[in-house]
């Protein structure tokens, strides 16, 4: 069994999309333990992969462990990880708060440490990983296919990673806070919530886009769409007289800062 993944929620059915659309792996080569018989029941059936509600059997059976449990029941899960014996297996963890210390207690474990984010569900996942240094070229050329199957990646340091919860793991819910916001200024301005919805998503995915495919710096793109005494001027002149971006600074440190709480046990 090439990997097991332990917890069947909608990351781990992200990345099972991903490893099996991007042939990674086959689905044979999977198992999946969780503790609802209903979602094992889904997944089987609408992936083929191997299910159980026993963990310690898909932890003795598998090279590799994706650990996909949320942060509160981990702790049982790690034991479980101790109790299975497999010290040569690859652990790669995406519980947010846990750090590799606390998988790696005997100091004789591979670890990766991952923190995706919700785009994974349509396949464009901001991903950073780190890895202890146990882990092998091999293991992580795995992990990181694996991660690249769902969207983009980069690797950094374990103390880099809860500003990485703030930034991109909490962000989607700051930028859908941000498409909340225009759309209901379009309406307040006149259109059909409908198209305002429409105009709004494009404009946040065509944006993305252009600053990713383009390469030029952010400040010329903005040049590019401003227009001496025009529209784009006008809302700029609001925009950046006023505390926007220090409230967005805020809100991402306020985010890190709870990733630090977390990773401490409160």
């Amino acid at each position: 069994m090439k990997l097991a993944i332990i917890g069947g929620g909608n990351m781990a059915e992200a990345i099972l999309q991903g490893v099996l659309s991007g042939k990674l792996l086959a689905a044979a080569e999977i198992m999946i333990a969780d503790v609802s018989a209903e979602r094992l029941k889904y997944l089987a059936e609408k992936y083929g992969v191997q299910t159980t509600a026993n963990n310690l059997q898909a932890l003795r059976a598998a090279e590799n462990v994706l650990l996909a449990v949320k942060p509160q029941v981990s702790a049982g899960v790690i034991d479980e990880i101790q109790a299975a014996g497999k010290t040569e297996q690859l652990i790669i963890t995406i519980a947010a708060g846990v750090p590799m210390s606390r998988i790696d207690v005997r100091q004789n474990r591979k670890v990766a440490r991952v923190m995706p984010n919700t785009p994974a569900l349509v396949g464009q996942a901001a991903s950073a990983v780190c890895f202890n240094e146990r882990v092998s070229a091999a293991d992580k050329t795995f992990t990181l296919e694996l991660l690249r199957s769902i969207g983009a990646v980069v690797e950094v340091d374990e103390k880099e990673l809860n500003a990485v919860t703030g930034l991109s793991g909490s962000g989607p819910a700051f930028v859908f806070r941000l498409m909340d916001y225009f759309i209901q200024a379009g309406v307040s301005l006149g259109l059909p919530e409908a198209k305002a919805r429409t105009l709004t998503y494009q404009t946040f995915l065509g944006s993305a886009l252009l600053a990713d495919r383009s390469g030029r710096p952010l400040e010329e793109l903005i040049a590019q769409v401003t227009s001496p005494g025009g529209t784009t001027q006008a809302g700029r002149e609001v925009l950046e007289k006023s505390a926007a971006g220090q409230i967005l600074r805020d809100t991402l440190v306020r985010a890190k800062e709870r990733a630090d709480e977390l990773e401490k046990g409160k």
